[in-house]
């Protein structure tokens, strides 16, 4: 979607550079470097008043205003100039590549005049503020009974060195409650090791508890095996000996097999 969205614009900006042409660029082109001498022309204004007088720190941040509001019309119109300059091809691109570094160039010179302007007035309010500060400070001074007496010089040593030792208290503080952390944190890494510890002996007991019964089932399957040949050897032993006693009986054996004649009689029978 949105790809389908830049095509479009693509296409309008196309087919706006193709009915506006040169003139459109032109006009946004005079906009901009109008816009960027009013801002060069307001910059130049001192600071002063019409009556010649340095103008106070609200009527610094004032004009101040009034400087950003201006660069912000030259960013503006330099935008739509970059923006119409889109529907043209490369080559006529290159042709107002140099008009609209020209710009920027001056607009950033501008800013740097506005910056400059900015940090004057910052100073001077902060000048305004230590000399009404001083002044303060040079009245309540009058206002103090003399010099500071030896009694009062200890009582404010005392109070520094009370308020350091309170710091100093609560820094200990701190730092035995991180020592407490610390030692909990330890406590928990040792009992997670034994627990670690502890579950490698479990995985090495199911590791032989897996081969004993590996051995086991190997055990298990040759003793059926031999069970299993001794069967077979018994029924051929059976078999055998039916054999041996149909010969004796049907006759058959030549009187070669050792049987006993009462066998041999049930076959005459």
């Amino acid at each position: 979607q949105g790809s389908g969205q830049s095509c479009a614009f693509q296409a309008r900006l196309c087919l706006y550079g193709r009915v506006a042409g040169p003139m459109d660029l032109d006009s946004q082109a005079v906009t901009a470097e109008k816009a960027l001498s009013e801002l060069q022309q307001a910059v130049q204004v001192t600071s002063k008043d019409a009556r010649g007088k340095s103008m106070s720190v609200a009527e610094r941040q004032k004009q101040i205003a009034s400087f950003e509001r201006l660069a912000q019309r030259v960013k503006n119109a330099l935008e739509s100039y970059k923006l119409e300059l889109r529907a043209l091809s490369r080559e006529q691109q290159a042709e107002h590549q140099h008009r609209i570094r020209t710009i920027e160039e001056a607009l950033r010179q501008a800013r740097s005049q506005i910056d400059w302007k900015r940090l004057d007035a910052e100073n001077a309010a902060g000048t305004g503020a230590a000399a009404s500060g001083a002044a303060s400070s040079s009245s309540g001074q009058e206002a103090d009974s003399g010099p500071v007496t030896l009694e009062q010089a200890v009582a404010t040593a005392d109070k520094i060195q009370n308020e350091s030792q309170s710091s100093v208290a609560r820094s200990l503080g701190m730092v035995l409650q991180a020592e407490q952390v610390g030692i909990t944190t330890l406590g928990m890494m040792h009992g997670q090791d034994e627990q670690l510890s502890r579950i490698g002996e479990d995985v090495e007991d199911v590791k032989a508890n897996i081969a004993r019964s590996r051995k086991l089932v190997g055990q298990i399957a040759r003793g059926a095996a031999r069970d299993r040949c001794i069967q077979m050897l018994c029924v051929l032993i059976t078999i055998a000996i039916l054999v041996c006693i149909t010969l004796a009986i049907t006759g058959r054996d030549g009187g070669q097999l050792n049987v006993p004649d009462p066998v041999r009689q049930v076959g005459k029978l």
